[in-house]
């Protein structure tokens, strides 16, 4: 019974490989016999004495009418679309590029997409070489040969945006559609490798160690980041310190916890100073002061804690925000 059963395991894998899948299968399944059937019709016959009733023409296909592609020449792929996968990028309105927008003031847009393309490039073992404003570059659409693309960098300083744009070349195959469909393929292809680097960067900042200082004379605790680390920073580590967050409002910049404080051995594992704060509801409120952020403690009536709380969760929360590892 197992050995059957394995046989017809191994016959349904057998079939499933032999499929195509909706990118790379341009024919529908079954025949085309149907193409060569004709209708066959029969004059109506007519009693006598009676007249023949007039027929409405209006719906009469005519003989030899183009009809456009049928049976094997009509192609069922879906179309593919370029996709705006990266934040703060736009699809062109050619559907052969896509708007990359400054995010920063200080930000080298333009040399930073030239080396996300190499990456690009080196990632999927494309040959390429330079060229002006771009690269000239071999790669491989899906459900099509390799074949030849032109890649091309356009700034834009009024817009503070640069234009990248793919342009099949020397082996591009001959229908505009499956042109297209190349080209919006590798413009895809590019965003998701540059988007998973601008994750993978971005993983890296927000495991940075955070400088945290108490501002006694404002009864205070300053970040040395951005309001939005801070705020991952924060949410990330106060689970781990004995929180329970009962509500949080990012736009706001409140977050409502309760503390229920850990045993000396949990401390002694997270190698940071027990915080020895009373065991109630509190409430931590952030200002954004621009490359700074504020934390301010208050109760749940909304009154400042006392300078002794704050002391106290300063000297426990201020490692932990230096601390990478926490930070995951």
């Amino acid at each position: 019974m197992k050995a059957k059963t394995l046989i017809m395991s191994l016959l349904a894998v057998s079939v499933l490989a032999g499929c195509s899948n909706p990118e790379t299968r341009s024919q529908a399944n079954r025949g085309f016999d149907y193409e060569e059937e004709t209708l066959r019709t029969t004059p109506l016959l007519i009693p006598e004495g009676l007249e023949a009733p007039r027929f409405n023409t209006e719906y009469v296909i005519p003989k030899g009418a183009a009809q456009g592609a049928t049976g094997k020449a009509l192609d069922i792929r879906p179309p593919t679309q370029v996709l705006p996968l990266v934040r703060g990028s736009e699809a062109m309105d050619e559907g052969n590029g896509l708007w990359f927008y400054q995010q920063q003031l200080d930000q080298a847009l333009e040399q930073e997409l030239d080396k996300a393309l190499v990456a690009f490039f080196e990632g999927s073992d494309a040959d390429f070489s330079r060229m002006n404003n771009g690269f000239e570059s071999d790669g491989e659409a899906i459900g099509a040969p390799k074949q030849k693309f032109r890649w091309q960098l356009t700034p834009d300083p009024v817009r503070r945006a640069v234009a990248v744009q793919v342009q099949a070349t020397e082996g591009a195959a001959a229908l505009a559609q499956d042109r297209l469909r190349a080209e919006a393929s590798m413009l895809n292809a590019f965003s998701l490798s540059y988007q998973r680097e601008l994750s993978r960067q971005q993983e890296l900042l927000d495991q940075g160690p955070i400088a945290l200082s108490q501002d006694s004379e404002q009864q205070r605790l300053i970040a040395e980041q951005s309001y939005d680390r801070t705020w991952k920073r924060l949410i990330t580590l106060l689970p781990k310190l004995g929180f329970d967050i009962t509500n949080r409002q990012q736009a706001l910049g409140y977050v409502d916890v309760e503390f229920d404080g850990l045993s000396k051995g949990d401390w002694r594992d997270l190698r940071l100073p027990a915080l020895t704060i009373p065991e109630q509801e509190y409430r931590i409120q952030l200002g954004d002061l621009g490359s700074r952020t504020s934390l301010s403690l208050s109760n749940k009536d909304r009154e400042p804690v006392p300078a002794s709380v704050l002391n106290d969760l300063s000297r426990t929360l201020a490692p932990a925000f230096e601390r990478g590892d926490l930070a995951r």
